[in-house]
């Protein structure tokens, strides 16, 4: 096994962070960078992710509480979607007793750090000999940085990877190099289409395993990337396969809500290819929730040219945070360097993979697959591409209007899928409005 998630440090350059809330846990620092709660005096944490409890969060919880019997967690689930996530901001602005927190994706992560929401974790993580490969300073770098400092610590390694309807492709006599590219994907996914059927759920990417980390972004930071040649061969592949009926339309997409549930287009049969991250198990093993008859196979995102390497788009994921507003900030510290450091053998049924992955990972694929893997899943093909070749996971230095570029983005790239805007007015706009968002910071 030679797992390798080899990452690329640019010039750092970050949007400035807000004070209000870069309260430090350096006083608590213990000899070895923890701050481990050894005293006996109960304490009560509220802790706040977009994860169901049931697939991993109590099993953490239970085994943490196992530990520290004097720490009681309780965990609430909010909903990963544009209202979970104001529902969780307004609560930690208003005052709602909430010790930590989890972030998905880098805009909210930066949006967050830089309204003062997040405890300085800095000087902890640094010192602590686990964590330390999440630092500002760590080579190569793991985790995003913001001013220096580091305000979260990512729970989950999450790469993108494709999940493929092995009965389609078989009835359909078709054979897939695990080192194919995306023309080859795309003769696929074409092959696949027919009787309501679409080969693939959308097209595979190419702008961002092409340019890596800062993907949005100029050299410099100062302006968007919009204007290299690759993002407008990006969106004309995504018009191209919806149009010949090789991708799901978005109209389609939009009317389901499949934006946010796209497990069920994959799972009811009505695409073949679907490019996801990891959390896509917990539905396919649910088959009492999720029927289904056909087995599941893995094969890494395609090359954007053959023969050539490429980034993964994927991400270091679940970003655990303190509040800085958390009155239990030492406690909250041994919970999250338990979480990270020893819960994430409790997530894998819920299609989490740890952060720090172990030197042996002989197990890691049959628990992530769980029970009965074999009725599921070509069990061999998962264990190739998560732990039998190297992927490299970009982390992105340069965080300026992130979230407001994400937004940007949705937007523009949904009204040119449905057909509102062409290749060259979606580049032209989506220049124009990026550029502004970063000049404005």
């Amino acid at each position: 096994m030679n797992t390798s998630f080899t990452l690329n440090r640019r010039t750092l350059l970050t949007a400035m962070v807000g004070t209000a809330g870069a309260a430090t846990l350096a006083a608590c620092n213990s000899a070895d960078g923890g701050t481990d709660d050894t005293g006996d005096a109960p304490v009560t944490l509220q802790v706040w992710g977009g994860v169901p409890a049931e697939t991993g969060p109590d099993d953490v919880i239970a085994a943490f509480q196992e530990e520290y019997p004097h720490i009681t967690v309780i965990y609430t689930r909010y909903v990963n979607d544009d209202t979970g996530n104001v529902k969780l901001d307004s609560s930690l602005q208003g005052g709602v007793p909430i010790d930590l927190f989890f972030s998905y994706g880098v805009g909210r992560i930066t949006t967050r750090a830089e309204s003062g929401l997040m405890a300085d974790l800095t000087e902890l993580v640094s010192a602590d000999e686990d964590l330390s490969r999440f630092g500002p300073e760590a080579d190569p770098m793991a985790n995003y940085v913001y001013d220096g400092k580091v305000y979260c610590v990512p729970a989950a390694l999450s790469p993108q990877m494709v999940f493929v309807n092995v009965d389609a492709i078989e009835q359909a006599g078709i054979e897939i190099s695990p080192d194919w590219d995306v023309a080859e994907y795309r003769d696929v996914a074409r092959q696949l289409s027919a009787d309501g059927v679409y080969g693939s759920f959308g097209a595979p990417t190419i702008a961002r395993p092409t340019l890596g980390p800062n993907a949005l972004y100029n050299e410099d930071g100062t302006a968007s990337s919009y204007t290299d040649p690759i993002w407008r061969e990006d969106m004309q592949l995504r018009v191209d396969m919806q149009e010949e009926g090789s991708a799901l339309p978005m109209e389609t997409i939009l009317a389901e809500k499949l934006t946010d549930f796209p497990h069920q287009a994959f799972i009811s049969g009505r695409v073949s290819m679907i490019t996801a991250q990891a959390f896509l198990l917990r539905y396919i093993s649910d088959r009492a929730e999720f029927p289904h008859d056909f087995i599941t196979r893995c094969l890494p995102q395609p090359a954007p040219t053959s023969g050539e390497e490429y980034w993964n788009g994927g991400a270091h994921g679940d970003q655990l945070a303190i509040s800085s507003a958390s009155e239990n900030q030492e406690a909250a510290w041994t919970f999250l360097k338990f979480w990270v450091t020893q819960g994430g053998e409790h997530m894998l049924k819920g299609g989490r993979l740890p952060s720090i992955i172990p030197e042996d990972t002989s197990a890691l694929a049959g628990e992530l697959l769980g029970e009965n893997a074999e009725e599921l899943y070509d069990v061999q093909s998962f264990e190739d591409v998560l732990f039998g070749r190297e992927v490299k996971v970009p982390i992105d230095t340069i965080t300026v209007a992130a979230r407001e570029l994400e937004d940007i983005a949705e937007t523009l790239t949904t009204s040119a899928l449905l057909g509102d805007l062409t290749v060259d007015q979606w580049v032209t706009e989506i220049t124009a409005q990026s550029d502004a968002a970063i000049a404005q910071g």
